[in-house]
């Protein structure tokens, strides 16, 4: 028996509702394991796993506590095995955690000692960091929005905050790129777990929390709050697979799920019902499911809509349909949302409903609703990064953080809508080096079976393990998967690689960009040198 980790989860996560420290072990076969006697035993993971459990919860009864919640599970990584118990104080449960795991594994055999230890801690000053750093429902007097999905967390989170802002109210955001309040920045980085959370809630006069909630976060630190009021979930893809312990999509949609299903039952859980895993989740949340779909509502949705239920449907003539409670009314079209492009970018529409939905579910008015998204635009100073699109000398050039296939798919269908007679779109491709080998040639042979010329990018600020060149081979190979002759340039930076295909980019012409290092330089150079469309 090997341990993998010993990690401290600050709120509600895969294993409990509540904060947890997770013992992760790995084993190839029936572990060998130290018994109380002293001998080493061979046992199966079961046995071992539930070992591990009832010595973690003696230890705390020796202690003189009563025993934790506690959970056990196997893990997608073949031979790992995970037990997770609940704390309140950090130093004396990892200890409690630590010293389980080397009792049963033969590193320390002096019970006694490791106890009378776990006793001098609880003895001790707390630290200040030593209690959990999740928010409890109890103590805040705020409500929380809570957002998660594969794409379009950041955009679905900021045009809440943005509408809510537009009507009022006084609005903290945590998101991947920092801690905004009332749309000014407060700290710069990622902040969307709990640490990000806990400066909304200490800053003065905020009126809503719109968190938003990664995979990451969740994984390493577990939720940043109790519970939510409202949820979103905006979609759930392959992405991030083969980290943190998450191999399938089937996990991440369980991850996924966890904002959902810690959301209050007196609140809403806004899913997103075109994709058939969100819209599963409806089953997970004690929450009312509040649906959107960008199209006319199915049988399901007709049914849930018939027995009272809250939806968000667009019909033909492109009117946003709000059903609650047995009744109907437009709520807008999206020929009034200018971050859709009058429904031409259908991950756009989506992310509207979703935040539509959130707005609308904690209480705002349809009026409310309808104004602000009509006042929300994707440049550079509301949606940065984010389906930025210009004109550049009669092209057009189509920014975005799109970062996995499914969002590259979607930049290049709403890129090709730009194309004029006779045009070329070319797309700039490349994600940070963390991804599977597979996501690469995955990029590159979807864009070469759909664009006319490529730009494979390397990076400089994401290798993440990888050397330079890497990641453009692996591209390569995906070009050549796709079977189809089109010009293929590779760049060493993603600066570089935008502003040669800017060069070449003629009128008519379509450059779609995978955006995820150099917003900061190519933003600014494209409000300089061309004129932004929204």
């Amino acid at each position: 028996m090997n341990i993998v980790e010993i990690r401290d989860l600050d709120g509600p996560n895969l294993f409990l509702e509540m904060p947890a420290i997770k013992l992760e072990v790995e084993t190839a076969g029936d572990p060998i394991i130290v018994d109380e006697q002293g001998s080493r035993i061979q046992v199966s993971p079961d046995d071992m796993m539930e070992r591990i459990r009832a010595l973690v919860v003696d230890l705390h009864e020796r202690c003189g506590l009563d025993a934790p919640k506690t959970a056990t599970r196997t893990m997608e990584a073949e031979g790992h095995y995970t037990v997770a118990f609940s704390w309140s104080h950090r130093r004396f449960a990892e200890a409690l955690g630590k010293l389980a795991l080397d009792l049963l594994a033969g590193n320390r055999n002096d019970i006694e000692a490791g106890v009378d230890e776990l006793r001098a801690i609880l003895e001790s000053e707390p630290e200040e960091d030593d209690a959990p750093e999740m928010v409890p429902t109890a103590s805040r007097t705020v409500p929380v929005i809570a957002v998660t999905g594969t794409n379009g967390k950041t955009t679905t989170s900021r045009v809440i905050a943005s509408v809510l802002r537009h009507s009022g109210k006084s609005v903290g955001l945590t998101s991947s790129s920092g801690v905004y309040i009332n749309g000014e920045q407060v700290i710069s980085g990622d902040y969307s777990g709990p640490s990000g959370a806990h400066r909304v809630f200490e800053e003065p006069g905020v009126d809503v929390a719109v968190l938003e909630t990664a995979r990451g976060g969740m994984l390493l630190r577990g939720m940043a709050f109790e519970s939510a009021d409202v949820s979103v979930v905006t979609n759930v893809s392959e992405d991030h697979l083969g980290l943190h312990g998450i191999y399938s999509i089937e996990k991440l949609t369980e991850v996924k799920a966890l904002v959902p299903k810690y959301t209050r039952p007196d609140g809403f859980a806004v899913l997103n019902a075109d994709d058939p895993r969100v819209f599963g989740m409806r089953e997970v949340t004690p929450a009312r499911p509040f649906l959107v779909t960008r199209r006319p509502p199915t049988a399901d949705i007709e049914r849930h809509i018939a027995e009272g239920g809250w939806a968000l449907t667009v019909d033909d003539a492109l009117r946003v349909i709000w059903s609650h409670d047995g009744e109907q009314e437009v709520l807008t079209s999206l020929n009034d949302v200018p971050m859709t492009f009058s429904g031409r970018a259908p991950h756009m529409v989506e992310n509207a409903l979703c935040a539509a939905g959130a707005l609308l579910g904690i209480g705002l008015s349809p009026e409310q609703v309808r104004e602000g998204l009509a006042e929300f635009r994707n440049t550079s100073s509301h949606n940065k990064g984010r389906l930025n699109v210009y004109d550049l000398n009669g092209a057009t050039i189509v920014l975005d953080f799109a970062h996995n296939v499914a969002g590259l798919e979607q930049l290049i269908s709403f890129g090709k809508s730009f194309l004029g007679e006779g045009g070329e779109l070319t797309a700039v491709i490349g994600t940070a080096g963390d991804r599977e080998d597979s996501v690469f040639r995955g990029l590159a042979k979807h864009a070469a079976l759909h664009a006319d010329r490529l730009v494979l990018k390397d990076s400089q600020k994401y290798l993440r393990g990888r050397e330079m060149g890497d990641m453009p081979a692996l591209m390569r190979s995906g070009v050549a998967e796709a079977g189809r002759d089109i010009p293929v340039d590779e760049a060493e930076s993603e600066r570089s690689a935008s502003l040669m295909a800017f060069e070449r980019a003629r009128p008519g012409d379509v450059v779609v960009l995978m955006c995820i290092e150099d917003y900061d330089y190519l933003i600014p150079w494209l409000d300089e040198h061309g004129t932004a469309i929204s």
